[in-house]
């Protein structure tokens, strides 16, 4: 594409290729609208279909930054609309409660780079699958988003539906994704590349803070619940009381209970309609990595040295000043 250009009223500038190596499914990112996230180049096509997609009233959505807690979050909803015994809880999750713009992260070569029959045509993991699957959901319909509160679909903020927002510590999110993109994008670097990349915001998604934020300011809309991934690992069946009821959901004890055993970590990441391990992988050693790696919160003292903390404490102050957002702060 061109250097820089205006998609339906929002501007979209070629920003190369900021991984080291040639990722799986992608060969050029893009710096999308205000918010600068970053997005694959694909999603030029695909933003206008997005932008204007139809908003449901009694719709349910779950966005996040990747790696927040987005899966887990996922199941958990969806299991208070449904029997998590019943047939349709074997359907894969990407069936089930869709990511809205994965469509935008696959080459539309793909399915001509893949072994001939490996992969059914209807698969979401093919370029135009998920959205045919979106606009075919039944109501009351599930729907995933990593998107920006500014990309998301216009309609969204006038319709509003209910909207869980998920946040996770940024440490722990930067070593989950640094393990998530050698799984799915092939990413070859070193950790303390990763972590540059992360920091200075040129990964797909990021930027971080900037997500956060823009729901951190709206979170007490009564058509917005903002969770901590930490606040779910401590106590989940709060968790699945406090989404029950702003959902409208009764919920008693047994039901509760039995959501947190079905949305325990040993149970969705031995679950393969609701751990994501469907997701194509990239073709390296790396891609017995699983999707579900750990869920743990601190995970990060295992991974960051005292330099990363040091510039993680200096990317936080300087995104948080003047902000009122009271998390992640403890250097």
């Amino acid at each position: 594409m061109e250097k820089s250009k205006i998609v339906h009223g929002v501007r979209m500038e070629s920003i190369g290729m900021p991984l080291q190596d040639k990722a799986f499914f992608a060969d050029e990112y893009l710096d999308v609208g205000p918010g600068k996230q970053v997005m694959v180049r694909f999603f030029e096509d695909w933003y206008p279909k997005y932008a204007t997609f139809p908003v449901l009233s009694d719709d349910v959505w779950v966005v996040t930054y990747p790696k927040a807690g987005t899966t887990w979050t996922q199941e958990l909803v969806w299991c208070l609309y449904n029997d998590p015994d019943a047939p349709e809880s074997k359907q894969p999750l990407t069936r089930r409660f869709p990511f809205l713009e994965f469509d935008s992260l696959l080459d539309p070569r793909l399915p001509d780079m893949l072994p001939p029959g490996s992969v059914a045509s209807d698969d979401p993991m093919l370029p135009g699958n998920t959205w045919k699957i979106v606009q075919n959901l039944k109501s009351p319909r599930f729907i995933k988003s990593h998107l920006v509160k500014d990309l998301l679909p216009e309609q969204l903020w006038k319709v509003n539906p209910k909207i869980i927002y998920v946040i996770r510590d940024p440490r722990d999110v930067c070593v989950s994704y640094y393990f998530h993109n050698r799984k799915i994008l092939g990413y070859k670097g070193t950790f303390d590349s990763f972590v540059d990349l992360f920091l200075d915001e040129k990964l797909i998604f990021c930027p971080l803070w900037k997500h956060y934020l823009d729901f951190w300011k709206i979170r007490d809309q009564p058509n917005i619940l903002f969770l901590r991934f930490e606040d779910m690992k401590q106590d989940l069946g709060s968790a699945v009381r406090q989404v029950a009821k702003f959902l409208g959901k009764e919920v008693d004890d047994a039901k509760v209970s039995e959501i947190v055993h079905h949305c325990s970590f040993s149970q969705m990441s031995a679950n393969p309609a609701a751990n994501n391990e469907t997701f194509l992988t990239a073709p390296t050693e790396d891609s017995k990595i699983r999707f579900m790696r750990k869920g743990e919160v601190g995970d990060w003292k295992n991974h960051l040295s005292e330099a990363h903390l040091k510039a993680f404490k200096e990317w936080t102050a300087k995104n948080l000043k003047g902000s009122d957002f009271p998390y992640y702060q403890d250097y």
